[in-house]
């Protein structure tokens, strides 16, 4: 029987926390960061083990998704595959450095890749992310071949069985299996909250499953291949972030509760505790047996079986007096281990108790009055140390009370108007991130709002310190003036656009909008570099667009020159249509500019003509983003009096170009963008730009009003998306505004559009209520 594993090595080097890691062999090792870079670490000494590491990708933003493929004879070392919030994927070969171009550059995501996964041959890798797209990419021809859709919140996890089997985690508690082709094969039910991980079970295995599932209701659930339970696995007391399998047949996992567990014929053999709150990602490696981890304390850790590569003295004992020496947050406790002081035991149950499972929780009153947490070790029949509880960083009469623990904030969070708000509570020893996630996904709201609550959070937090509390914060945490808090002094959260929140009247809408997203800089640097593998652009096309990269740095007004935008242009109107996906976001980034409307529109045709010429504008192409690139793109002429002369001109023409995607917005990006561009037409119809008679602006703004409806009315699940459905309305409520007699017109049409609209989920957000409130009283 294999002993305990031991700690083997402490790598550090990441600057964040460490968000994935692979251990393809014994003499290398990958992981991904928040720090923006992915790191490759080779074995430069055995025993003890000792690694040097490299950068071999350096982003932009924060990576958390990484796939390693196997070694084959085109590939002699695999592949690593590497994305995070630029939405962007990357194939890089072992071995090269940061500033060496990746094999392969993904881009066709709308939001954060949050999961990848390649065949077991190597030829095809999935991706899944936050705008709930799961793509089947062929490795050499950098090609979607598929795409396993019906997801309709987050994918957290991918597991490609075999050749023929895929299977995706998904935040709406769904497990899906699907054909590697795209067909949809079973939905498989039982988790109670949010799957994230899997991993594959070889045959013979003592749980008789093909596979097994794990997430945020922290147990390890195990599956055959047509979806029957095979039996669960417990032990966690928190989120379980990831699960592997080792070659001896033991599952491995880590989690929000600081261990790695180990697990065997249906029972935990081995807590491994560490002095880090998540452990984000664990992986075995098949030579050896060892696994890894990657932790929020931005720190990988080793660990074996064999006395051969265990750590030396000084490393070991460092590691152990880290973890003795943690300093645990009362306030942090499971729920399953209540803490009253008074009623613990003194020091000698360490000796006359005994634990009934590996990873059992004992806390202890120590005689000098301070306590103590232990876990039991059931291979050694043992409690080991693992921390010393403290009360919160803000305590005191200041903390606040939710769900039977202490916290320094508990913010309110309005989602729906007539109930109670959701209740968001917080320690200032938190990540604001980790806080934001865990509510949003404890609420299944979409994940969409990530960055922005975690930013309101840190807003809101910001200027309190360890040890002060609640009450010690600036006025900003908690007691804003209401001229600067847009939520009022309540400090209520709102899901949405902050301008949807004034907490005055939301109609008419004044204010024109843009959507500047994504990473320009990035879009440049790949049409650089197809053109230099395709000489499709000119040596001067090539030098326009690289000085163009640093302008994109101002996203309010980059001023492209005619030279860059007719080199734009050349991409839009002659590249494959796969290829021109860059070139169209970064149009759209350059249209909030005076200068873009001077190059696009200096001879006989608009911006319009170019893009449905070009075919961007097509309904059911192969890369739907282009569509919504083009959109983004006539959403943000509007900011210039320009601009707005050509959208006015362009009027029936490009609602002509848009009308398919009102009934069947193919993604919620492009729905949020169609939603955007009939706001600002709204706006423009209710102002005093256009030159146009009372009557023709009325004819128009019905037209408008009925592609609205369409959109509002759609049984697609992307028009349901709540920022399009809210700017869709307002837009509807802008036009509704024109006059008394246009508004009696379109009273009972408007009215089953309300009720439509009404019953979508995201019309339960607060802010859409109140707008369809505003809508109702305007109809009166």
């Amino acid at each position: 029987m294999a002993g305990e594993f031991k700690l083997s090595a402490i790598l550090r080097g990441h600057e964040e926390d460490v968000r994935a890691v692979a251990f393809p062999s014994r003499a290398r090792l990958i992981s991904a960061s928040r720090d923006s870079t992915v790191r490759e670490w080779t074995l430069k000494s055995p025993s003890p083990p000792l690694y040097d590491d490299t950068i071999a990708l350096q982003a932009s933003d924060w990576i958390n998704a990484l796939a390693i493929s196997p070694p084959s004879k085109q590939h002699p070392e695999g592949l690593i595959a590497a994305g995070g919030k630029e939405t962007i994927v990357y194939v890089k070969q072992p071995g090269t450095l940061s500033d060496q171009d990746p094999y392969r550059i993904l881009p066709r995501h709308a939001h954060n890749v949050s999961c990848l996964a390649f065949s077991a041959d190597g030829s095809k890798l999935i991706s899944g992310g936050w705008d709930s797209q799961v793509f089947v990419w062929d490795v050499e021809a950098g090609d979607v071949i598929a795409e396993l859709a019906g997801h309709t919140m987050t994918v957290w996890g991918i597991l490609v069985y075999d050749e023929k089997y895929v299977f995706t985690a998904c935040a709406d508690k769904m497990i899906r299996m699907f054909d590697i082709n795209g067909k949809a094969l079973r939905t498989i039910k039982g988790h109670t909250d949010v799957p994230r991980c899997f991993c594959k079970i070889p045959e013979g295995h003592w749980s008789g499953a093909a596979f097994a599932s794990a997430g945020n209701d922290e147990v390890i659930r195990l599956w055959s291949l047509d979806g029957a339970a095979m039996g669960e696995l417990h032990g966690h007391e928190a989120y379980i972030y990831s699960i592997a399998i080792l070659s001896n047949g033991d599952i491995v996992s880590s989690g929000e509760d600081r261990t790695v567990r180990v697990f065997r014929d249906m029972a935990c053999i081995q807590t491994i505790t560490h002095p880090a709150i998540s452990i984000w990602s664990v992986a075995s490696c098949p030579e050896t047996g060892d696994i890894v981890s990657g932790a929020s304390d931005k720190t990988i850790r080793i660990f074996t079986r064999d006395s051969e590569r265990f750590a030396d003295a000084e490393t070991t004992k460092a590691f152990e007096e880290g973890n003795k020496m943690y300093a645990i947050p009362a306030e942090s406790l499971s729920q399953d281990a209540p803490f009253a002081e008074k009623d613990l035991p003194g020091p000698e149950a360490l000796q006359t108790q005994f634990g009934e499972r590996d990873g059992q929780q004992l806390f202890v009153r120590e005689l000098d009055g301070s306590v103590t947490a232990h876990l039991w070790a059931s291979a050694r029949g043992q409690w080991d140390l693992i921390g010393t509880v403290v009360q919160g960083e803000g305590s005191g009469s200041a903390k606040k009370e939710y769900n039977g623990k202490q916290y320094d904030y508990v913010f309110d969070i309005d989602i729906e108007e007539g109930k109670p708000p959701l209740k968001l509570p917080y320690n200032l020893t938190e990540s604001s991130w980790e806080a934001a996630r865990k509510f949003l996904e404890s609420n299944e709201l979409p994940m969409t709002y990530y960055e922005q609550v975690a930013n309101w959070i840190a807003d809101n937090t910001r200027g309190a310190r360890i040890g002060q509390g609640a009450s010690a914060a600036p006025a900003s945490s908690g007691t804003a003036a209401p001229a600067r808090d847009p939520w009022g002094s309540e400090n209520r959260y709102r899901p949405g656009d902050a301008a949807s929140g004034s907490g005055g009247r939301k109609l008419p809408q004044r204010s024109f909008i843009t959507i500047v997203e994504g990473n320009p800089a990035n879009a440049i640097n790949l049409i650089i570099d197809k053109a230099k593998a395709t000489n499709d652009l000119s040596e001067e096309d090539v030098k326009s667009l690289q000085g163009l990269s640093a302008q994109l740095q101002n996203k309010d007004d980059p001023h492209p020159s005619t030279a860059q935008i007719t080199s734009l242009l050349k991409i839009v109107t002659s590249w494959p249509p796969k290829g021109r996906v860059p070139a169209v976001g970064v149009l759209a980034v350059c249209a909030v500019s005076q200068s873009f409307l001077t190059a696009t529109s200096s001879g006989n045709g608009t911006i319009l003509d170019t893009l449905t010429s070009a075919g961007i504008l097509k309904a059911k192409q192969e890369t739907p983003n282009n569509v919504v690139h083009g959109i983004r793109t006539l959403v943000n002429i509007f900011k210039t009096d320009a601009g707005r002369l050509i959208a006015d001109g362009t009027f029936d023409t490009t609602l002509q170009a848009v009308r398919n995607f009102a009934s069947e917005p193919e993604s919620p990006a492009q729905a949020k963008a169609l939603a955007s561009l009939y706001l600002n037409y709204a706006v423009l119809l209710t102002s005093s730009a256009p030159a146009d008679s009372s009557s023709t602006r009325e004819a128009r703004a019905e037209v408008l009003m009925r592609d609205i409806a369409f959109m509002l009315e759609s049984d697609s699940p992307h028009a349901a998306e709540a920022d399009a459905l809210y700017r869709a309305l307002a837009a509807l409520g802008t036009l509704i505004t024109l006059g008394g007699d246009f508004r009696q017109q379109m009273k009972m049409g408007i009215s089953g559009t309300l009720h439509v609209a009404g019953m979508k989920p995201g019309a339960q957000r607060q802010d859409t209520r109140e707008l369809m409130a505003e809508i109702r009283d305007e109809l009166r």
